[in-house]
């Protein structure tokens, strides 16, 4: 096993995130720590929490903060859209993009805490990325049951998994090529390329590193999640290629523009990208604004928030 392997074995993340949060003075470190890094006693991080010093003293406070960040809010129970159904008739290139589209859009409906908790083998305490990859084997199972009474359906989809097995996300590829009995992986190595990336951040034991690009990366998520056109522009390979370049690396390309695009497609496309640019820069001045309003209500109570500036 890899060096890489053996750093995140030990999880070493724990014990010095324990520490930071006693020792640390920076309430936005406070923030990523209790908000994305995984394996944490709650109890503990509740005693730490009430001994920092940022009037967080009161049991209601830091019980309160410790929710908060541990459940963002704004996700649903499900990622998944189940009022959408895979179209069992039609063009197989159109069906693919439809498929790249909601899983993508359902994939982005997961909070980023729980893709690193998946990186980082707490698999177990991540409900959402557990909820979508059950959803997809419920896709999978339904398609199985109308390839049965519906051979031209099957037919139609040998030629989606082709066109999937190209530039669409793997999790997409993994519902059709499972459902056709074409592959013998598991749903969640449908994932691997998001999780390597995530336990790269970590290997480098640098805690404060990893503080500074999970903060990056949560709200890029949160970015697309909220200003991403899934309707509109999920079947752009290309546009999408560049906004996944960009969630990952925090560097802005410009994208090809489709021939004959609309000028008021093209300014919406832009504006996406003009604030990307703003969440994706790893020294901004503050932490994501989720949960904003409700550290400042919990640390400083009422009449006293707007006086409080999270850095990092």
């Amino acid at each position: 096993m890899g060096s890489g392997s053996s750093r995140l074995e030990t999880r070493w993340w724990e014990a010095e995130a324990q520490q930071k949060v006693i020792t640390t003075t920076n309430i936005g470190k406070v923030e990523v720590i209790c908000s994305l890094i995984p394996g944490l006693d709650g109890t503990t991080m509740i005693g730490h929490l009430k001994a920092h010093p940022s009037d967080l003293t009161a049991d209601v406070k830091a019980n309160a903060l410790w929710r908060v960040l541990q459940t963002p809010p704004g996700y649903s129970e499900s990622p998944w859209n189940w009022n959408w159904q895979p179209p069992l008739k039609g063009v197989p290139s159109k069906i693919a993009a439809d498929f790249h589209a909601t899983v993508c859009c359902a994939i982005f409906r997961v909070p980023f805490f729980d893709f690193v908790k998946c990186a980082l083998g707490y698999n177990t305490k991540a409900h959402f990325v557990r909820s979508l990859l059950h959803a997809a084997c419920d896709v999978r199972d339904g398609l199985r049951t109308e390839f049965q009474d519906r051979p031209r359906t099957k037919d139609i989809y040998i030629e989606v998994e082709k066109a999937l097995e190209q530039r669409h996300h793997p999790l997409a590829y993994w519902i059709v090529a499972s459902s056709l009995y074409h592959t013998t992986y598991a749903p969640y190595d449908a994932l691997a390329s998001s999780l390597n990336l995530i336990q790269t951040i970590f290997a480098a034991r640098k805690l404060d590193l990893v503080l500074q690009r999970l903060a990056a990366l949560d709200r890029r998520f949160l970015h697309i999640n909220q200003m991403y056109d899934w309707q509109k522009w999920s079947t752009d390979l290309d546009f999408w290629e560049c906004v996944d370049q960009t969630l990952w690396s925090g560097r802005l390309t410009t994208p090809p523009v489709p021939p004959h695009l609309p000028e008021e497609d093209r300014d919406e496309r832009s504006r996406f990208l003009e604030g990307f640019e703003t969440v994706a820069e790893d020294g901004a001045r503050s932490t994501w604004s989720k949960v904003m309003s409700s550290m400042k209500r919990l640390i400083m109570g009422p009449g006293r928030s707007d006086s409080l500036q999270l850095s990092r």
